[in-house]
């Protein structure tokens, strides 16, 4: 072969992979406001580690149980994902319509454990019920938890390269609406309930997961599951937005 030719060869090939484009940071908000569970601490953690090993940005309005008010809830306009992790918040209805429009636009949603009940008793029947596809009964104790997958769920991309782990404090779930899809089931033995599944609302792909006691976030399990919700919930594919 031409020794000019393999060369233009080479050459090609060391720098292609420099004129392919990043893909474009996937945009991410967070709502937190759960002392019990540690939201904040637990969340920034995780969300600088996600942002270091994924394409990903985050912005973030850290609150707590009861707040009335926000800071940094403008993002939420341009954000890509909703995270909610918070309990009981009191928003002022300024702040609830610009929550309100991210899901009615029908715009990626990841629910964390104390999102079932993150805002005042209107806000969570729809939040939960309708949105997330939930229904929150209430938690058992401290008994361990055995994560499981649903057995028709295993395929999911959600559940990608995610195993059986353990966590605890299993909440209880009543029946679910026929959109929800349960990926994941937790056993403490006395009982088994429904701790993780998908919906769709308005077009828009909705991720929840009861789990996410602090012990959960040093678990990489579910890590991989919370990174892989929260791109599916975009729908980007997590190992192609990986750095």
């Amino acid at each position: 072969m031409n020794r000019r030719l393999v060369f233009c060869i080479l050459f090609l090939l060391c720098t292609s992979r420099f004129a392919l484009a990043e893909p474009k940071p996937l945009r991410i908000h967070v709502i937190s406001g759960s002392k019990e569970y540690k939201s904040e601490t637990s969340l920034k953690a995780f969300m600088p580690w996600l942002e270091k090993h994924y394409f990903a940005k985050w912005t973030a309005s850290w609150g707590r149980d009861g707040i009335k008010e926000l800071d940094n809830l403008e993002p939420l306009k341009d954000a890509d994902v909703m995270l909610v992790f918070a309990r009981r918040m009191k928003l002022g209805e300024d702040q609830m319509k610009l929550i309100r429009a991210h899901w009615e636009n029908g715009k990626a949603i990841v629910g964390l454990r104390t999102a079932s009940h993150a805002f005042q008793k209107d806000d969570n029947t729809m939040f939960d019920l309708k949105v997330m596809g939930g229904n929150y009964r209430g938690h058992f104790g401290n008994e361990p938890v055995k994560v499981l997958p649903a057995d028709n769920a295993k395929s999911h991309p959600v559940l990608h390269g995610v195993g059986v782990f353990t966590s605890k404090k299993l909440y209880k779930t009543g029946e679910l609406p026929k959109t929800t899809k349960v990926l994941q089931f937790g056993d403490i033995g006395k009982a088994k309930h429904a701790v993780t599944w998908v919906n769709e609302y308005k077009g828009g792909r909705v991720f929840y997961s009861s789990l996410g006691v602090p012990s959960d976030f040093e678990d990489e399990q579910f890590k991989k599951l919370l990174v892989n919700a929260i791109f599916w919930t975009a729908k980007q594919d997590a190992e192609t937005m990986k750095k």
